[in-house]
């Protein structure tokens, strides 16, 4: 199959700003700054909308987010979007009246399902086994509907989605799926900000005053006593830091962890496992990644007062650990759909009808944090085998950056470059790194290079963020060993240092032979041998440590007997 247009190279709008605007040419057309860069991967989405959803300009269209998604989040990755819907007439998809068993997914990377039609219908078993081999065989999967049984026909039964946020309403699922929240009522979930004007209204959803989440932060041990460093998930990291605001409504979903996983469902024949083990023999359970509330005593001028409650806004599952494709919910496609982003254009109130653009043509800071969630779902859910071409783009692109560039010391050979060295330059490049991506998605890529060479896993637990499974609530706090811990982040840092020595020394004179030859994939010799210089070089460290510590010891021991 031929590589598919993305929506970079489709968005002729985008490539004339880039001719002026240095940051997006570099995120986006960065060979149009630099002839040494790889072109980015392509990371393939089928999105999907039903019922009132489309790929219009409608307030309940999509537009807005594919204009978003055509921009990258840094120079290693394009995403190409096909367009489906389930109905037809007027809904600017690619494929109309589309069925999910009539259409090769494996051509996809992930599925995007933002589902609007409730009732008792259901897609069809063989729709939902084509769907769970898509995902059993990697491919991430993002689904979102609304409150009540907003979305249960496409969503309801699919493994792991239907059990990662409510579906059912007014009654429990099949399943015994909890029921999801109501439309009105005391217990409602609205998130709506009082606008500029009293008291709270309806559309106050429009403006470009979001509502405030709180995400998950996970914790790891520093080398420095008295200290901790804390990270969200890799969707909630962007650019500047934590992402805590989303678009607010009047009357979200929820979405949850479920409390049985041990479901199988047998779709035209086939029986899959909703959540497979780990290799310990426990289930991988997915995890409730950020929580939104309802504000104290909001009254909205038409629906009334509400509760103040929290619920979970996005659920995620790493079904990499199990071999199977990752998954996000979300409590609510308004989130994404037009009249949340762009505004309500037949609102009498002019900053509601630009939504958050209402105060600057860019929008305003928090909308760039919204747009870094969406691309990083776009990210997250991408297949092992994208996520390998992604983060050799990014390691790529960061042995060219600036401020890299200089940074490498001439040594007669990779032999004779000290521990220190290596560890010093992976702490520059983690950073420069952070920024090509994110911090969250950079560190996980750093830790997949170190443990697909085979090093133990549990050597980088100090300093690993998101452990293999979720911990039960309540989190435990961080443990602390202050010499695994010092030991941890050396490995991390220079294992990196040694790859990009390696990868400059390897590549030194960069032809367009050998430009495209990196293209087609990551040089894998470069990442074992410079993992194995790096680790290498701490293992004889800590040996020689070891050593130093025990004649210590055993001097101590002498002295006092």
């Amino acid at each position: 199959m031929p590589r598919p247009k993305t929506l970079a190279e489709l968005n002729k709008t985008n490539l004339e700003l880039a001719k002026a605007d240095p940051h997006l040419a570099f995120t986006t057309y960065p060979e149009f700054l630099y002839p040494v860069f790889l072109r980015p991967c392509t990371v393939s989405i089928l999105m999907v909308t039903d019922g009132g959803g489309s790929f219009t300009d409608a307030d309940f269209g999509l537009t807005e987010l594919l204009k978003v998604l055509a921009v990258s989040p840094g120079p290693f990755v394009r995403f190409a979007v096909t367009k489906a819907h389930r109905r037809t007439g007027g809904t600017g998809a690619d494929i109309d009246n589309f069925r999910f068993d009539t259409t090769d997914l494996s051509s996809y990377d992930q599925i995007w399902m933002i589902a609007v039609e409730r009732g008792s219908g259901s897609i069809t078993a063989a729709e939902l086994r084509s769907i769970s081999d898509f995902m059993d065989a990697g491919g991430g999967v993002f689904a979102t509907g609304d409150h009540e049984d907003l979305g249960v026909v496409m969503c309801g039964k699919i493994p792991r989605v239907r059990s990662m946020r409510r579906w059912h309403w007014p009654s429990p699922g099949p399943n015994g799926e909890p029921v999801a929240p109501h439309v009105d009522g005391l217990l409602r979930h609205d998130t709506n900000e009082k606008g500029y004007a009293a008291p709270t209204e309806f559309d106050d959803q429009s403006d470009d005053i979001p509502q405030t989440i709180r995400p998950k932060l996970y914790f790891t041990a520093s080398p420095f006593f008295f200290r901790e460093y804390v990270y969200p998930h890799p969707v909630l990291c962007g650019p500047k830091g934590v992402i805590r605001h989303l678009p607010d409504h009047p009357h979200e979903g929820d979405c949850y962890v479920p409390s049985d996983l041990t479901k199988t469902f047998t779709f035209s024949g086939k029986t899959f496992t909703e959540y497979p083990a780990l290799a310990g023999g426990s289930r991988l359970a997915p995890e409730v990644i950020a929580w939104s509330s309802n504000g104290p005593g909001i009254s909205d001028a038409s629906k009334g007062t509400v509760s103040p409650l929290s619920f979970g806004a996005i659920g995620a599952y790493d079904g990499h650990q199990v071999n199977v494709g990752r998954v996000v919910v979300d409590a609510t496609w308004h989130h994404f759909f037009n009249i949340n982003l762009k505004g309500d254009p037949s609102s009498p109130d002019p900053a509601k009808r630009n939504g958050f653009y209402a105060s600057s043509p860019n929008g305003t800071a928090e909308y760039a944090e919204i747009k870094a969630y969406f691309r990083n779902i776009a990210v997250w859910l991408a297949t092992p085998e994208r996520h390998r071409c992604m983060r050799w783009r990014a390691l790529w692109a960061s042995r060219w950056y600036s401020r890299l560039l200089m940074d490498f010391r001439p040594y007669k050979s990779l032999a004779d470059i000290p521990l220190v060295e290596f560890i010093r330059l992976g702490t520059v490049a983690r950073d420069v790194l952070g920024r090509l991506a994110s911090q969250c998605q950079s560190l996980q890529w750093i830790f997949d290079w170190i443990i697909d060479l085979q090093i133990r896993p549990e050597l980088l637990r100090p300093v690993h963020p998101w452990p293999p499974q979720p911990d039960p609530p309540p989190d435990p706090a961080p443990e602390f060993d202050p010499v695994l811990t010092y030991y941890a982040h050396a490995l991390v840092n220079a294992s990196l240092g040694a790859i990009l020595y390696t990868l400059a020394d390897r590549h030194s004179n960069v032809t367009e032979a050998l430009r495209k030859r990196l293209e087609r994939g990551e040089d894998r010799s470069v990442i074992e041998e410079g993992v194995k210089l790096g680790t290498g070089r701490v293992f004889e460290a800590a040996r020689a440590s070891r050593h130093e510590l025990e004649t210590l010891l055993k001097l101590a021991q002498d002295r006092s007997s």
